[in-house]
């Protein structure tokens, strides 16, 4: 009876187990249900793939303090938060900053972007050459510090102030984001 009684228990561990263990997974990429953004917790809010010209680029997890699925609370909502990508292949620099310069000018009035200009050209610095395949990349947002930049293991930059916080997010989730099917994933 022992015995029918502890391996009852361990079916039931095995059963639950899947529902306790819900890290999601995007082409081959893990997100845990939970990360520290600039040292405070934050729950995942989703995960998509960024795809341009038909090419996997990064996959990303988003995550917050609230954990809310919403556009308006991503760009607004002044919580930790962290933006995790993971490079799924090798790009240049320049296409990175590029695509920043393109999507904060497409999320951004001019005399946002002539305010945050500084600051945006601070982070265009920072990066490196190449964003090579398998390379992390990852933007938190801390209240009262800004918008830490993590490149691998390095903190590389921290940007004062909530707004360019709002405005970098606006490259996801604003009203022209990047890649709408990978917001639309992410907010699924």
């Amino acid at each position: 009876m022992f015995g029918k009684t502890i391996a009852g228990l361990v079916a039931t561990a095995a059963l639950l187990l899947p529902a306790v263990a819900t890290a999601k997974n995007v082409e081959g990429v893990e997100f845990a249900e939970a990360a520290q953004a600039a040292g405070a917790a934050v729950k995942l809010v989703g995960v998509g793939v960024r795809v341009k010209w038909m090419m996997n680029v990064y996959a990303l997890g988003v995550y917050s303090a609230s954990g809310k699925k919403s556009a308006a609370s991503l760009t607004g909502a002044d919580e930790a938060k962290l933006l995790s990508l993971h490079m799924l292949r090798s790009i240049s620099g320049d296409k990175m900053r590029a695509a920043i310069d393109e999507g904060m000018q497409e999320n951004s009035s001019e005399a946002e972007l002539a305010r945050l200009r500084p600051d945006i050209d601070r982070l265009k610095a920072a990066l490196p050459n190449d964003f090579s395949k398998g390379m992390v990349v990852q933007f938190a947002y801390a209240p009262g510090r800004g918008t830490v930049v993590k490149i691998g293991a390095a903190e590389k930059l921290t940007i004062a102030g909530k707004p360019f916080m709002s405005a970098f997010w606006s490259i996801w989730f604003g009203r022209s984001p990047a890649d709408k099917g990978l917001r639309n994933s992410v907010l699924d």
